[in-house]
């Protein structure tokens, strides 16, 4: 793995002292004396990869290296050519793999009560009970009252992980701007702090309607929701209640039937599906730009439009194999 050495356990901090014996005397890594928490905010600003290499350096880069709050533990910054996690037909996948999650071990111990405020995982499996606890262990430790970011990919159909919405009911969520969710179970059954949330990417997430709005109950800083390939959607209902949000994105949900949206303030709407949907945007006189893809959208276009989006800028309509109405 790239970073394993700069995160090994504590049987090898005798190698990264910051005094080393050169000649029988003291040398002493030479650096601006600036205080800790100077240093801290220096390497927060730093990628993940560089600020675990730079831990091998001095105890100071180490210790600033614990208190990293931006962590993105994915194929490309954990792994080499060598240990990539990409083809599972590799003989070595399963030590990669091991490996790639007992680095993630020792980087969350070194890192609990610190305050992640970006967390990004890429999550490989073995998709069981015992690797989901594993996982489970690892958000308690990321999510916490300062965190903004988080965002959690499971690259396997074979994943059947519920996540712990519980971490989002109390004060961990209310600081999350963006939520980032990917193949996985979301199944909301109280009402979530997600009161900063400002961005929500859904992608093969198994979430109804209904728990949606659940999810969104308290979300009234939302700017933009983006739904992919949500296939226990069918019916789409945007309170207005989300007075913020401008963007909404629903691309390839196959058992959706209605959209309704009640959102007042909405400028940005793309639909992309195989079938017709009841769709109505409500009071849509915010709504400059708006992409239709999906059969019929030519007649729907026709039918609705003009009255319902006076202020529209941009209209893009893709309608496989349909003949428009007024040209027949």
């Amino acid at each position: 793995m790239a970073v394993a050495n700069p995160i090994d356990d504590n049987s090898h901090t005798e190698k990264r002292k910051d005094d080393n014996s050169h000649g029988g005397k003291k040398a002493r890594f030479i650096g601006p004396d600036l205080p800790e928490e100077i240093w801290h905010h220096i390497h927060s600003l730093v990628p993940m990869r560089d600020a675990a290499r730079a831990a091998c350096v001095s105890r100071s880069f180490l210790n600033s290296w614990k208190c990293h709050q931006n962590l993105a533990f994915t194929n490309e910054t954990m792994c080499s050519e060598e240990t990539s996690l990409k083809g599972t037909t590799d003989p070595n996948y399963r030590r990669n793999r091991r490996e790639y999650n007992n680095n993630i071990d020792r980087i969350m111990a070194n890192h609990r009560d610190v305050g992640v405020k970006t967390f990004e995982l890429e999550f490989y499996g073995p998709y069981n009970t015992k690797f989901y606890n594993r996982l489970n262990n690892w958000l308690q430790i990321a999510v916490t009252p300062v965190m903004e970011k988080l965002t959690l990919t499971l690259p396997s159909e074979k994943a059947k992980y519920e996540f712990p919405c519980s971490l989002l009911s109390d004060r961990s969520g209310n600081t999350i701007r963006h939520l980032d969710l990917a193949n996985c179970i979301l199944h909301p059954t109280v009402n979530l702090n997600l009161r900063c949330l400002a961005v929500l990417d859904l992608y093969e997430v198994h979430i109804t309607g209904g728990e949606l709005a659940c999810l969104l109950s308290n979300s009234f800083s939302l700017e933009k929701l983006t739904l992919l390939h949500c296939h226990d959607m069918i019916r789409l209902e945007v309170p207005c209640l989300l007075q913020r949000l401008s963007h909404l994105e629903v691309f390839e949900c196959p058992r959706l039937q209605v959209i309704e949206n009640k959102a007042p303030n909405i400028s940005s709407f793309e639909y992309t599906g195989n079938e017709v949907v009841q769709l109505s945007l409500g009071e849509s006189l915010q709504v400059k730009y708006l992409r239709l893809d999906y059969r019929c959208a030519i007649s729907h276009a026709i039918d609705k439009l003009p009255s319902s989006v006076p202020n529209l800028e941009t209209l893009i309509i893709i309608s496989p194999r349909e003949v428009p109405r007024s040209y027949i």
